[in-house]
């Protein structure tokens, strides 16, 4: 093993990255499967594609951005958020660099990337829980950490690579016994806010799947079926006009349809009926009203959404999301407002939503890659 004072990640072509092969496990006891039945993840460790032509409106306005996340970043690493700790924001804020193609340790934001990495490895509890807060957004934190973790597993050190990997771990075992709850059957295979929930939503099943996803991107071992029952809780989502609702039965709005579609398409389920009606949905109500219900939860996934769709749902609807959210940010950066929840979130929040949907084209996060 390199010294971590010399290590340095390997580069693929353009700003991607090449994840390692080997996820050691120091705590692989905790998650043991049996042969053939995990996921593994050959496709992004292969090289990503190069970055397609990005306007320079759209590179200011990230870099801007950026620039304000790190001036207002606290000396813990974490950002105002609404009063409260919180383990959210600080890896949201990670990935807004990491989707621009900056990396922990190196350039002029790698050691405030480490400092945010570290706040959230310092938080996780003994059960394995990646949340600064208890109740309702206990397993939201959990599981936007555990992606976080996954991604910039390539790009760390060696002395941080060995602690992401206790880290994940933990934190695989804590959502694969979450899904084990005893649950009524529309309810099942999903996750809900708390670990023992005995219900299941659609908004926190999608961040367990892409922790998943993330996590087996870095070599570990994810029971297929742990992911097909997470599956069949999505397509049981899925509205029968269109779109994805909240649980199943549920009206379909835009944020849960990204969710369902990006779910679908990240875990093998390429372009199926459900995952296409909910592209037409989105035509038809694309995500360009910043008053609209958790606009910058539904920038975020319908931005990685209609990248896996392409095609005419790529084409036709994320211009139109560009342009809304360069129309909105503020002189300092920042972005504004937000309805509901998202108005107390913080502008760290809603500046790192916005740089993460903007930043599709750069091609940089591992676990988005097509």
């Amino acid at each position: 093993m390199k010294n971590a004072s010399t290590h340095s990640p390997r580069r693929t072509t353009g700003c991607g990255y090449r994840l390692r092969r080997a996820f050691a496990l120091v705590a692989s006891a905790l998650i043991a499967f049996s042969p053939g039945a995990i996921l593994t993840s050959p496709k992004t460790l292969a090289a990503a594609p190069e970055t397609e032509a990005v306007a320079p409106k759209v590179r200011d306005a990230v870099d801007k951005a950026l620039a304000w996340l790190k001036q207002n970043q606290q000396p813990d690493g974490s950002w105002a958020h609404g009063g409260v700790s919180t383990t959210t924001v600080p890896s949201l804020a990670v990935m807004s660099f990491l989707a621009r193609g900056h990396v922990p340790g190196q350039g002029p934001y790698g050691q405030m990337l480490y400092k945010s990495i570290d706040l959230v490895l310092a938080s996780q509890k003994e059960d394995g829980t990646l949340s600064a807060s208890p109740g309702t957004a206990m397993m939201y934190e959990h599981g936007i950490s555990t992606v976080m973790l996954s991604e910039v597993y390539g790009m760390v050190d060696d002395e941080h690579r060995t602690k992401i990997d206790r880290a994940l771990a933990k934190s695989v075992k804590l959502i694969l016994d979450a899904q084990k709850v005893t649950k009524p059957p529309p309810f099942q295979g999903g996750w809900r806010y708390t670990p023992l929930a005995a219900d299941s939503d659609l908004s926190c099943t999608g961040w367990q799947l892409m922790a998943l996803r993330g996590a087996a991107n870095c070599g570990a071992a994810v029971p297929r079926g742990a992911l097909d029952a997470g599956l069949d809780y999505v397509k049981r989502s899925a509205a029968p006009g269109g779109g994805f609702g909240y649980q199943p039965g549920g009206a379909a709005n835009i944020p849960r349809t990204g969710t369902g579609i990006l779910a679908m398409e990240l875990l093998g389920q390429h372009h199926t009926p459900q995952a296409l009606a909910g592209g037409d949905y989105l035509i038809a109500n694309p995500p360009t009203n910043p008053a609209g219900e958790f606009y910058y939860y539904a920038i975020y996934y319908c931005s990685q959404s209609l990248n896996q769709l392409g095609g005419k749902y790529w084409e036709t609807i994320y211009p139109k999301l560009v342009e809304a959210l360069l129309a909105q940010q503020q002189p300092a950066g920042t972005w504004p407002g937000g309805a509901g929840e998202e108005a107390a979130a913080g502008d760290a929040y809603r500046t790192s939503m916005a740089c993460l949907a903007l930043c599709v084209p750069f091609r940089c996060l591992p676990l988005y890659q097509k």
